[in-house]
């Protein structure tokens, strides 16, 4: 049992507890442990405990006896006198210098240089100097920061101090700079910081280019390695961080020969490698024309071929991830010069270095990190060669035309390379990986379906072609890895072509080969992702099919086939749908045959319910295309009499109290029935035939007659027997809700847009008997209240009012807004529906006492705390406010009713603005403000009686504040300047520190 945590009341209690924090225990314990700590270290004696802990011989006491110090510095720094300021600083650098001299662990100095840093923070006007005047005390010379100029030069320091002093001021340097760039750099309280940083510049660079200068032997054992790379590390901090002055920059340029010198030195290989790769992928200003050709000479002459060999052969000292890393940053940074200069050697030598890089053995990801590294730079060579403007850079055109086929070449040659690489493995070998070394091969072969596309504008018809010509070269050897890969490449480039009629020659002869006769072969040992990639590349190519006609039946004899495998099925349905949205037009005369098909396969035990919906609307899609309304009368038939027999099969199920698989295959029929309606839809580019009025009067479609009525009937009797049988399932009356939507788009008759009467009354049934996902079924209102008020369509009044009352309904249940808002959301979405064309239907309803109920709901809804609801509430203000009917009577209704709610309107519109909403919905209520102020003269009265009781809306703003902001937004007259009158009244009325980017130092 754990012994009692009590606050401490001597050092040696403090000091078991700091050794308790770091010791195994319950999470509570160190929880309780951490508190009691955190209270001792704010405690007015903090200051004494932390120089006490830090003389413990513990480097966990000590290191806690630093934090301490920095927790006093964040929480206490105001109340130090000026003397305790200054004497603070010297018992930080004595104990720095001491624990240096006693040879204390990095994490302890390094944690007091981190509270030196937070020092500097604090009283930046009291250490001025700091990076120089620690140098000083380092190297005995303990001198105030104001008497620096009586010690030595900083160069004079260094060449007399010891490894461990340099290394200890270097380590400052380095955590200084990253303390300040935290500060926020768009505060121009925190100005005066930069200054003080360029201040300090000189001497950091000094003490860098003294760390990493190279000495006059070349032993490696007399090489100090430890200060060379601490040296490395801090430039590579002040060369990368954003708040170093451009001065300094210039000044660590001078040093970029020295660092990368030391690349070849096996101990600070990674750090120099690191440094040098960071700066040329975020900062590659960094290097001039003499440091890229330094870089050249380095790594594409012997030290760098060498290395390069010993990574390939797993050899070497050096770490190969970080030196391949640096070539192909290098190589990236470099590509302009490597397409320029292609016939130069040590161009040659780093392509070759990144072609190489593509045959290492191994499957990418899985046993190989080297090619997938690669992407980024041949898509940048391909980019480069692609830019209008590479030609200009060459005098002689000839150069430039050489010089834009030999990087054709190249990426030809890339593009074979990765090609063997993206070849699916045996089964053997695949069923042994595990899932992240599968997603990781497929984001390989992802990544370079990216690099394809992109090359092909520079390589066109000649990639494609070749990759045809591959597959049926393989085809007589059966070669279903080489195949399965150049079909993944033939699918990659589908939207890439172009209109060279070698393309399409080229998939004349690929879908008139054999290939889809062989892959139809269920008995063949063919591989099953080759198979899922032929199905992919036809859906991929619809495009063709709907130009060659001809080659459709032998592919959609492929793909339905293949539905029957339940591992191919999804992949054979989406094709299945791409060519038939294609090609509806010419597939009319294989409907019947697809019907056959798709009865059979919905007949088959193991049919895929994903599948079944995707091949339902590309049936649908053809019936879509027949002629005439009368020929699409039979095929829908057909394909409802196959979904209920599944209806039957779902309520039997139900019956006999198997509930959840009754639900599942409800779910699938109204998902079917979904996917019939979209595939029933009239493509937006097909114009509609409007019958011809005889009259005055538009003659009844095939749809609103008997036979027509009889198929509506019999898809809202499917509907809603399921969803009586499954007791009003929330998801399987959403559901339903999709198949009613299904019509909503349409402008003309169809199948699935039913008569009004029978959604509205589908609807009304639905909010009387579910109490879940309530909000379904308000938005499928709303939807239709909307998809009925077009110019053109018919009115709805008697289903508008009905809906209405339903939704008043549902606000005398629920009544606040915040009690569910995914509810209160779809009725405000209701309530702006009704505005555009049934507002007289709003307007009048009666009795008044309930419309009043909905209008207060709408009010609420302005002021809670879900932003989605609070800007549905304000889009509705803002239009009731300024909405204008050309019905005298209705206008006079829509006035009362604004004049009534004007006064809350306005005070809700204020607790908001007045710091109650969040900072990125102050738009959204400026919307109803402006609208109010331009079209509303008793406006400025509302606001006026609102915003000057005491403490409204903050008691952070004056009578005078909120007069001007009155002033201000009434002159305004709605303009868009009201926005950020607005956002100041919000900043004012939160307080300062709620502005953005005024994060300050306290």
């Amino acid at each position: 049992m754990e012994a009692e945590i009590r606050y401490p009341t001597s050092l040696q209690d403090v000091i078991q507890l700091v050794q308790r924090l770091y010791q195994p225990g319950s999470p509570a314990s160190i929880v309780k442990v951490q508190e009691i700590l955190q209270q001792v270290q704010r405690s007015a004696d903090g200051w004494t405990l932390a120089n006490a802990l830090l003389g413990n011989p513990d480097q966990q006491v000590q290191f806690f006896g630093a934090l301490t110090f920095t927790v006093k510095l964040n929480s206490d720094w105001e109340s130090l006198a000026e003397a305790d300021v200054f004497f603070l600083l010297d018992t930080l650098i004595n104990w720095i210098v001491r624990s240096v001299a006693e040879g204390a662990t990095a994490l302890v100095i390094k944690k007091l240089c981190s509270t030196l840093a937070v020092f500097f923070i604090r009283f930046p006007d009291k250490w001025i100097h700091c990076i120089r005047h620690l140098i000083c005390c380092l190297c005995g010379h303990r001198v105030s920061p104001n008497d620096i100029d009586s010690c030595p030069s900083t160069t004079v320091l260094l060449e007399k101090a010891s490894s461990a002093q340099k290394i200890v001021a270097l380590w400052f340097c380095t955590i200084f700079l990253e303390e300040v760039s935290k500060l926020d750099s768009k505060n121009i309280k925190n100005q005066h910081y930069r200054d003080k940083v360029s201040i300090n510049a000189r001497e950091a660079v000094l003490l860098i280019a003294h760390a990493i200068a190279l000495p006059e032997y070349s032993s490696d054992d007399e090489v100090d390695t430890a200060l060379v790379i601490e040296g490395l590390q801090c430039f590579s901090s002040w060369a990368h961080n954003s708040i170093a002055p451009p001065a300094a920059i210039e000044k660590l340029k001078a040093l970029n020969k020295a660092a990368m010198r030391w690349l070849q030195h096996s101990e600070t290989f990674d750090t120099a490698a690191e440094l040098i790769t960071d700066a040329l992928i975020n900062y590659t200003s960094l290097f001039n024309e003499e440091d890229v050709n330094a870089l050249f000479g380095i790594l594409t002459g012997p030290w760098g071929v060498a290395r390069f060999q010993e990574v390939l052969a797993e050899e070497g000292e050096i770490d190969p991830t970080q030196f391949i890393r640096l070539i192909i940053a290098f190589s990236e940074a470099n590509v302009k010069r490597l397409a320029k200069r292609h016939s130069d050697l040590e161009a040659q030598t780093l392509m070759h270095m990144m072609h190489t890089m593509l045959t290492t053995p191994g499957y990418p990801v899985v046993e190989n990190e080297i090619s997938p590294q690669t992407f980024e730079f041949w898509s940048c060579l391909v980019e480069y060669l692609l830019d209008g403007e590479f030609m200009d850079e060459f005098e002689d055109q000839t150069d430039a035309l050489l010089a834009i086929e030999q990087g054709k070449s190249h990426i030809f040659q890339a593009i074979q390379e990765y090609w063997r690489k993206i070849k699916i493995p045996p089964a053997e070998i695949a069923d042994t990986w595990s899932k992240d070394s599968r997603e990781g091969f497929t984001s390989f072969r992802k990544d370079f379906a990216d690099l394809l596309e992109t090359a092909y504008p520079l390589l066109h018809a000649p990639l494609f072609t070749q990759f045809v010509d591959h597959i049926l070269s393989a085809l007589p050897a059966h070669d279903w890895e080489d195949i399965e890969a150049t079909m993944f490449c033939l699918k990659s480039l589908s939207d890439s072509l172009t209109d060279e009629p070698s393309e399409d020659d080229a998939l004349e002869h690929l879908f008139g080969s054999p290939l889809f006769t062989l892959l139809s072969d269920s008995q063949a040992h063919i591989p099953l992702k080759a198979r899922r990639t032929a199905v992919n590349l036809i859906g991929s190519y619809a495009d063709f099919f709907e130009r060659h006609s001809d080659f459709l039946p032998a592919v959609l004899n492929y793909l339905f086939t293949t539905l029957s495998a339940p591992s191919l099925a999804r992949n054979a349905s989406k094709s299945i749908s791409q060519l038939c949205l294609s090609c509806r037009d010419t597939l009319t005369g294989e409907l019947s045959t697809f019907l056959y098909q798709y009865e059979v396969f919905m007949n088959s035990p193991s049919a895929d319910d994903f599948a079944k919906e995707r091949v339902i609307c590309a049936i649908s899609y053809v019936i879509q295309a027949l002629p005439t309304e009368e020929e699409k009368e039979q095929p829908i038939l057909m394909l409802l009499r196959l979904i209920q027999k599944n209806v039957a099969t779902c309520l039997s199920l139900v019956q006999h109290g198997q509930f959840d698989v009754g639900k599942e295959l409800a779910l699938s029929v109204l998902h079917c029935l979904t996917n019939m309606g979209r595939g029933l839809q009239v493509p937006d580019d097909i114009p509609i035939e409007l019958d011809s009025e005889e009259n005055g009067v538009r003659p009844l479609s095939f749809w609103e007659q008997e036979k027509g009525l009889i198929i509506q009937t019999q898809i809202v009797q499917i509907i809603q027997a399921i969803v009586v049988a499954l007791k009003e399932d929330s998801e399987v009356v959403e559901a339903a809700c999709c198949v009613f939507k299904t019509g909503f788009t349409e402008s003309s008759p169809g199948a699935f847009v039913f008569p009004p009467y029978l959604t509205a009354n589908f609807l009304l049934e639905r909010a009387a008997n579910c109490t879940r996902r309530v909000e379904t079924i308000v938005t499928t209102a709303a939807t239709m209240i909307s998809s009925y008020s077009t110019e053109g369509a018919v009115s709805i009044v008697p289903q508008a009012r009905a809906l209405l009352n339903m939704v008043v309904t549902l606000v005398e249940t629920y009544k606040d807004p915040q009690t569910d808002p995914d509810v209160a959301q779809s009725i405000v979405e209701f309530m702006n529906r009704m505005l555009s064309k049934y507002v007289e239907v709003f307007v009048n309803y009666e009795p008044k006492s309930r419309i009043e109920l909905l209008f207060m709901f709408a009010l609420n809804s302005v002021g809670v705390r879900e932003p989605l609801v609070k800007k549905a509430a304000c889009t509705f203000w803002s239009t009731l406010v300024s909405l204008r009917d050309d019905q005298p009577a209705v206008q006079a209704a829509i006035d009362s009713i604004v004049q009534a709610c004007g006064p809350a309107l306005a005070e809700k519109l204020l607790l908001g603005l007045g710091g109650g909403a969040a900072r990125s919905e102050v738009d959204s209520l400026c919307e109803v403000l402006k609208k109010m102020v331009f079209r509303q003269p008793r406006t400025k009265a509302w606001l006026s009686a609102a915003l000057f009781r005491p403490g409204f809306p903050s008691p952070k703003v004056t009578d005078q504040d909120k007069r001007l902001f009155l002033e201000k937004v009434i002159s305004l007259r709605g303009s868009r300047g009201t926005n950020q009158i607005a956002k100041d009244f919000w900043v004012q009325s939160r307080g300062n520190e709620f502005a953005y980017g005024s994060v300050q130092l306290e």
